[in-house]
């Protein structure tokens, strides 16, 4: 991984508008392409790399800040100063990887020429057996989701507690982002992302996923929140099975109270009922003790 990646990664998954995603670029050019984490700014110096109109520009840049992707600050003299989120530096305490730039003042060589080095070589490679040597597993009938592009119909990630509001493209958009992850740990960032957009904390929910994905990765993330949200959830839970309980022993205890009132035994529709419901009390009693 690099700091590189990582920001345009980021870029990728925040859904830009063209207008943003030159601001991105730009500040990107300014930044990381010079080796700084900063760089101060006027509006008419970025006006003029990102070609956009002045009274355009204030909202694409408005854009790129909400999304995570830089921060913003007033500058003495060049009016504002950009620069890289700290949520992507702390990944990187010893430093990070600057893009390196041409050679001698040269330009890249385009990936379609070729070098003359190369020109007139050949490469001869033989011809493989294609005779299987073994009978092939069967093959897996191909289910809907595989059909459609979607992530494969054994992959973990199906069953990830993805956000409500995520479309089909929204969800691969997040298994991009959470690639290379423990199954765990994507559940605890997509767990801790749905909590974060219930409270109103998100304005950009795969740029907050990309920086729950970043702690992950270094080992920071912070899931004292689902454990409270858990236990929350089992004392709601501890609550309900009681209040059962309670109410199945009233209704046990008013048959029983019923019959011996009328002094006559019980018929077999009340009986198998009343069976029914202690049935039910001592499963809920276990589940309350195991």
């Amino acid at each position: 991984m690099s700091l590189a990646r990582d920001l345009i990664d980021a870029a990728l998954a925040a859904d830009l508008t063209q207008n943003e995603l030159r601001v991105f670029l730009a500040l990107f050019r300014q930044t990381l392409c010079y080796g700084k984490t900063a760089d101060p700014l006027t509006l008419k110096r970025l006006a003029t790399l990102t070609a956009i109109r002045k009274d355009r520009l204030a909202p694409a840049i408005a854009g790129v800040t909400d999304k995570g992707l830089f921060a913003t600050q007033p500058h003495p003299v060049f009016e504002f100063e950009y620069r890289i989120p700290a949520d992507f530096l702390s990944a990187y305490p010893d430093g990070f990887f600057v893009p390196a730039l041409p050679k001698n003042g040269e330009a890249f060589r385009f990936s379609g020429e070729t070098s003359e080095k190369w020109e007139h070589t050949s490469i001869y490679l033989t011809t493989p057996n294609l005779t299987p040597t073994t009978t092939p597993p069967p093959e897996i009938p191909p289910t809907e989701a595989s059909r459609s592009g979607d992530l494969p119909a054994n992959s973990e990630a199906q069953a990830l507690p993805y956000p409500a509001s995520f479309g089909k493209q929204g969800r691969k958009s997040a298994a991009r982002i959470l690639d290379g992850l423990t199954p765990d740990n994507a559940r605890d960032c997509l767990l801790l992302l749905s909590n974060a957009m219930d409270a109103g904390k998100v304005k950009s929910p795969l740029g907050y996923l990309h920086q729950l994905a970043q702690a992950a990765r270094s080992g920071t993330l912070d899931c004292s929140v689902l454990q409270a949200h858990q236990q929350a959830a089992q004392n709601r839970t501890d609550t309900d099975r009681n209040a059962q309980l309670r109410a199945l022993l009233d209704d046990i205890r008013g048959l029983d109270a019923l019959f011996a009132h009328a002094g006559m035994p019980m018929d077999a529709i009340t009986a198998a009922k009343r069976a029914a419901l202690i049935a039910e009390y001592n499963a809920i009693r276990q589940a309350v003790q195991a």
